[in-house]
């Protein structure tokens, strides 16, 4: 079974930016880190408001409300619903919704972390009503919390299409990271209760648990090779302890959507990093959703690790952002 290890040799323009921001490969033994998550929670939420107050919405023509929505267990789960000041749609007619799960881990992430990394090279070029679910994270609320929120607020909005003016036939699910991995189950979750998403799109997206790969029948090394890259595979397995922290729990295709069932499910975009511990199962899920029949599109960028699209500057970042553009429009013209 060939593998993938040819994604992992370092795009020189990132090696170079690495080395320049003191970010290169650590070398071996590799340990598996304590995660301090009041400390990151505390310096994402001080570096997120800093680039909030950089780009304003109002910058790329985009407002924004909150609100929240009503969890199963009454919980009010907190929302952002953006959209275009002045919409470049002909007449009235209803926007696309951009349904957006946040990256961070399930244990950290906010509105703005997807703002960062996935939304920004959209604004300018797409009118949606972009609506943001800060679902509840681990290990406060233990998975599958985060799915279950985000479910919940797509049914309440779907109810709510005309109130919030979006077409309910062109919902499109996207995220990054852990954000991505709630996309993809949630895609799967609407399936079976016959609910129509149009599109999913999955940047790095983290789709099984590294405990419960299916190694017998897809290629497997990303773990391996990126025990020293920038996002490493030991701080992924220490996420994974967090929020399941009984290895069967990873099991479940809610925690776990590479295991689940992914007949019947629609068109998906996939973005993948070469020096991502979660490269190889990025892979696994388009392979596994076109032997069900699906369509996809996916493109590796080599040798950038996991978060490369924070990294503006980078050649490949430049390339995603024509790419991403690309695949919406098309998305959009289907």
């Amino acid at each position: 079974m060939p593998d993938h290890s040819h994604y992992f040799e370092s795009d020189p323009d990132w090696a170079h930016f690495a080395a320049q921001n003191g970010y290169s490969l650590k070398s071996p033994p590799y340990e598996i880190p304590k995660l301090d998550l009041a400390s990151n929670r505390t310096a994402q939420h001080v570096s997120e408001g800093t680039w909030a107050a950089e780009h304003p919405l109002s910058s790329v023509g985009y407002e924004s409300t909150a609100a929240t929505v009503s969890a199963r267990d009454g919980f009010n789960i907190p929302v952002k619903i953006s959209r275009p000041v002045t919409s470049r749609a002909p007449g009235d007619k209803p926007l696309p919704l951009l349904f957006v799960t946040h990256g961070g881990g399930w244990v950290q992430g906010t509105h703005t972390t997807e703002e960062a990394w996935l939304l920004w090279p959209l604004y300018e070029h797409f009118d949606f009503v972009v609506l943001s679910v800060e679902y509840r994270l681990a290990p406060d609320s233990p998975a599958p919390t985060y799915i279950d929120d985000s479910w919940d607020v797509l049914t309440d909005v779907l109810a709510r299409s005309g109130e919030l003016h979006f077409d309910p036939d062109r919902v499109i699910l996207a995220g990054s990271s852990a954000g991505a991995g709630v996309a993809a189950s949630v895609s799967q979750i609407a399936r079976a209760e016959n609910v129509k998403i149009y599109a999913v799109l999955l940047n790095v997206p983290v789709l099984c648990d590294y405990r419960h790969f299916p190694e017998s029948e897809y290629p497997y090394t990303s773990y391996e090779e990126c025990g020293g890259a920038f996002f490493s595979s030991g701080e992924m397995r220490a996420i994974w302890d967090i929020v399941a922290p009984e290895p069967e729990g990873g099991l479940d295709p809610k925690i776990s959507p590479l295991l689940g069932n992914l007949g019947g499910l629609p068109y998906h975009v996939i973005y993948v990093a070469g020096q991502d511990p979660l490269r190889d199962e990025a892979i696994a899920y388009a392979e596994k959703l076109e032997k069900a029949g699906g369509k996809t599109s996916t493109t590796v960028y080599q040798g950038v690790p996991h978060n490369f699209g924070e990294f503006w500057p980078l050649e490949a970042t430049q390339r995603w952002w024509v790419d991403i553009r690309k695949h919406v429009r098309e998305i959009l013209e289907r």
